[in-house]
């Protein structure tokens, strides 16, 4: 018995070293059992839903919600402030209504949506940057009444009493432009596009004023011509033919060169393109002169540049009555309607003298004044010299070439102060340019008279004297005589 006792006690104190080598306190302690047979308890179920609903609880109290801004899909900023998108809605459409003077609603939703785990570095906007955000993506509607033009919608007025203003002031305007008087009376004005008014859901950014819808209407877009250079064109003719500056001109041909124009050449030309055409009627009624006729006898006592008035001539009058189409402020046609004579006019008669001057001259003629030969007889810049111009200080005598009678003695155009003289035969000298005349018509002169003085009267370039001589009225090279 005692030996079996003493195997026993061994026995024992192997498995307590057994047991502690694996963990556990000894004698009476129970072997684990694996966790496939371990029996959950319902209590510690509960603890640990418990447990979890207190961190959830817990994180929720320190944390503030972030929320996404979206306009339709498209998020456009971030907020921790739940309403501060209607606000800004809010404050938009009150801005917006105030400027068309209408009632204005988005085309689209602004929303708000909760951030389940917002990313650490999300970048939240604020008040004014959202509003800017959200302002460039919304569009604004309103009702209006649009303006359409051949079905095409051009411009929007916040009530039906300002878009009817609108066509009025298109009429109004035009007859201001083209003008009303006591002869002229405007029978009608239409717009011969077809021009529709009605009340639309628009943008808001076709509103305008009443002012502005003319200007538009009338102004129209930009329209691109090519005008091909005629023979003495100018940049500033193009320009003023066509309602335009020369700063358009340059500005729409910006590697042109206004001074070197070549016959032919294509210049851009932009000009307005009105949605309107303004076409008007308009009856005009004026009186026009009717000139009378001069009816010539000839007497032979009286000299040629010497002539009685035999019958005063006076003008006759008519009422002439005319209709004028026009486009746009352009006339487009004219049409005579009737014509009445006021009164009818009286001829002019005259007796023009025929007596010719006896011969007086000579073949040796004295040069008429003093100085340098400036220009000679014939043709010069384009057109026919008929003298030979002497340059000379102004006040230089000038003499009779010959002895004559003076049969012109004034000023005459671009001669200026002009004194001819007759030779008889056929033959006559003309002194131009002077500065004082110092014969009178009619005077009897002698070859080297002092007839008058050089001068740059009429169209002159500097102080000399013109001097021609003619044969049976055709201008001769004077120089021809002095050989």
């Amino acid at each position: 018995m005692g030996a079996e006792r003493e195997l026993s006690k061994v026995r024992t104190d192997k498995n307590t070293y057994r047991l502690h080598s694996l963990g556990l306190k000894g004698p009476g302690v129970r072997r684990r059992r694996p966790l496939s047979k371990l029996r959950v308890r319902p209590w510690f179920l509960g603890a640990a839903l418990a447990l979890a609903l207190v961190i959830m609880f817990t994180r929720g109290a320190n944390s503030t919600p972030v929320y996404a801004v979206k306009v339709g899909d498209e998020v456009v900023g971030y907020t921790e402030t739940a309403d501060l998108h209607k606000a800004i809605v809010d404050r938009l459409l009150e801005t917006e209504g105030q400027t068309t003077g209408t009632e204005v609603v988005l085309d689209c939703q602004v929303t708000l949506e909760e951030l389940d785990r917002p990313p650490k570095d999300i970048v939240l906007s604020d008040e004014e940057e959202l509003a800017e955000a959200i302002r460039d993506k919304v569009s604004f509607v309103a009702q209006g009444y649009v303006i359409s033009v051949e079905g095409v919608d051009i411009v929007a007025l916040n009530s039906e009493e300002e878009a009817r203003g609108v066509l009025a002031d298109l009429r109004a305007n035009y007859i201001a432009e083209i003008g009303t008087s006591n002869q002229k009376v405007i029978e009608e004005v239409l717009i011969k596009e077809n021009v529709s008014l009605e009340p639309k859901n628009v943008s808001t950014c076709m509103f305008r004023t009443r002012e502005e819808a003319v200007r538009i209407l009338t102004r129209g877009t930009d329209k691109v011509m090519n005008y091909e250079v005629k023979r003495g064109d100018s940049l500033w003719a193009i320009a003023n033919a066509n309602g335009l500056t020369l700063e358009d001109i340059l500005k729409a041909n910006p590697t042109i060169n206004p001074n070197l124009l070549q016959i032919g050449q294509k210049i851009n030309l932009v000009v307005p393109d009105p949605y309107i055409t303004l076409a008007s009627r308009e009856v005009i009624t004026y009186t026009v002169s009717i000139p009378y006729s001069v009816e010539v006898s000839y007497d032979d006592s009286l000299w040629p540049w010497q002539e009685k008035v035999i019958q005063a001539g006076k003008s006759g009058s008519k009422e002439v009555t005319q209709e004028i189409m026009r486009e746009n402020g352009k006339e487009i046609s004219r049409v005579t309607l009737s014509e009445k004579v006021l009164s009818y006019p009286v001829t002019r008669k005259i007796s023009r003298g025929s007596k010719q001057v006896p011969p007086m001259g000579s073949d040796d003629m004295v040069w008429p004044t003093q100085g340098t030969i400036s220009s000679h007889f014939g043709w010069r810049w384009g057109t026919m010299h008929e003298g030979v111009d002497i340059a000379a200080k102004t006040g230089t005598e000038v003499l009779a070439a010959d002895s004559g009678m003076v049969s012109f003695a004034g000023w005459n155009g671009g001669y200026g102060y002009l004194v001819k003289i007759d030779h008889g035969g056929g033959k006559e000298t003309r002194y131009a340019h002077l500065s004082k005349i110092a014969v009178e018509l009619g005077q009897t002169v002698t070859k080297g008279q002092v007839i008058g003085y050089v001068g740059s009267t009429g169209r002159s370039t500097g102080p000399h004297l013109h001097f021609e001589v003619r044969i049976n009225g055709a201008a001769k090279n004077p120089l021809g005589f002095y050989e």
